[in-house]
């Protein structure tokens, strides 16, 4: 049996209800620009500051945002007349432009290049397919092909949604059913639809937590981050109070362990990923500024971890830049032999930057991390290794205001905070860290991959 320490559900789910009581105490959420993330910051550092002797650091960062004045509203004019509800037909995407907006709305394919718009006529509604990019190329294509207003619809079988578009845009931008979609695009008639948002752009005032372990070599530095937000719709226990309290308990345990640290850890909860990955790119961009870039060996990620019809994903490292890809691929085998020598169940799944990983290794630094699925629905396949419902997300909650503490699955958490403090120290105690990432770690067993089978997120990829 590898090492997996003395980590425990126990100790992780009482990270999580203190979670949950925040966020019940802050209007049912932990979003950045939210009270109740200011109050999961100042959990995580008492936390923190009673139970190890680390060297933590609040670091401020800020960002603009658009925050509404009135309620947004999306109704059809032709060929019939109906008003929709919102959270139930649709939702606004976060970074949503304003616009009072009457037009006729057309199929725009998935709007993931200019060709999409071919033909398009200026002032129309583009209807465009959730995937293959992210929402912000979407819409910004759209823009440049004089669109006045953006609907995106779900995958198959899904209903309205929301998610971040990066930053500020010009136009309404709203996520819709798949089958609201589709119906419009279907119904024989081009339906002309009103679209209203009224949004003011606004600064918020944030922060990261940094932990940096006493002992270890300040220039061979392995962070370990997690984002600490939610949306503004939930309490966000999945995503990602189970990366975060995992991580919480990975750093009390290494030091009540006593671990000995051949290289420094720097433990991280990263602000505003929900935005657009705000947190890591600031901490990132200072280190870049200061050299401390440099420093940084190689980045852990932990971002839903606990997912209720779960499967047991780990990184690609494969997919990773030439310059790196050795390092996470042995990242990714340090995962994977844990769960191989506990008899688990897993599957490689995309790295592509969705999460906090992604400045880093835009930056070329080695990563790997685990995932257990988010709003992709579940192949029938999967339930021969893993049980659960087919034709339903990974998890039913994503981005929803049920992502409580009831939406967590303890067996797969507990297996992968197990295999992550199982990274954590192997990675920690190795006097050879630099040779390890740079040269292939021998390996026979067959690499099982998802990324190809599942359709890709656009909740936010950052490119």
């Amino acid at each position: 049996m590898v090492n997996a320490g003395d980590i425990s559900i126990e100790g992780i789910m009482a990270h999580l209800e203190a979670f949950q009581a925040i966020a019940d105490m802050n209007g049912g959420n932990r979003a950045a620009q939210y009270s109740g993330y200011n109050a999961s910051v100042d959990y995580v550092v008492s936390v923190l500051e009673s139970k190890t002797n680390y060297t933590v650091t609040v670091q401020p960062f800020n960002f603009d945002i658009t925050a509404e004045n009135t309620a947004p509203s999306f109704s059809q004019i032709s060929p019939t007349s109906v008003s929709y509800a919102r959270y139930l037909e649709f939702n606004t995407l976060t970074y949503t432009g304003s616009g009072n907006v009457e037009a006729p709305a057309v199929d725009g394919g998935d709007g993931c290049s200019p060709s999409s718009f071919v033909g398009f006529t200026p002032g129309n509604i583009a209807l465009l397919a959730r995937g293959d990019c992210d929402f912000s190329v979407k819409t910004d294509n759209a823009v440049g092909a004089g669109a006045s207003g953006v609907l995106i619809y779900n995958y198959e079988g899904q209903g309205a949604f929301s998610g971040t578009l990066g930053s500020t845009k010009p136009i309404p931008v709203f996520g819709i059913s798949y089958d609201l979609g589709r119906s419009f695009i279907d119904g024989g008639e081009t339906p002309v639809l009103a679209m209203f948002s009224d949004m003011s752009v606004e600064t918020v005032y944030t922060s990261n937590v940094i932990a940096d372990t006493t002992t270890g070599r300040p220039d061979r530095v392995i962070v370990v981050g997690s984002h600490l937000d939610s949306v503004p719709a939930g309490p966000g226990i999945n995503d990602n109070g189970s990366g975060s309290a995992t991580n919480l308990e990975l750093a009390t345990e290494l030091y009540r362990n006593n671990v000995t640290t051949q290289n420094k850890v720097r433990f991280a909860w990263w602000g505003a990923e929900e935005l657009g990955l705000l947190g890591s790119e600031y901490y990132v961009s200072q280190a870049v500024e200061s050299g401390e870039i440099n420093n940084i060996a190689m980045n852990l990620n932990f971002d839903m971890l606990g997912s209720p019809n779960y499967f047991r994903g780990v990184y690609d490292g494969e997919g990773a830049d030439i310059g790196i890809r050795t390092g996470c691929v042995n990242i990714e085998g340090l995962l994977t032999n844990f769960f191989d020598f506990d008899n688990l169940p897993w599957n490689l799944t995309e790295f592509t930057g969705r999460s906090d990983y992604g400045p880093f290794i835009e930056n070329g630094i080695p990563a790997g991390g685990l995932f257990t699925g988010a709003e992709v629905i579940k192949p029938n396949d999967f339930r021969k290794e893993y049980g659960g419902l087919a034709n339903t997300a990974f998890d039913p909650c994503y981005h929803a205001h049920c992502d409580d503490i009831y939406n967590i699955d303890q067996e797969v958490l507990i297996s992968n905070a197990k295999a992550a403090y199982y990274a954590l120290t192997s990675t920690a105690e190795n006097l050879a860290l630099d040779f390890w990432l740079t040269n292939p770690q021998s390996s026979s067993k067959k690499r099982y991959r998802t990324h190809n089978e599942l359709p890709s997120s656009a909740v936010f990829t950052k490119k």
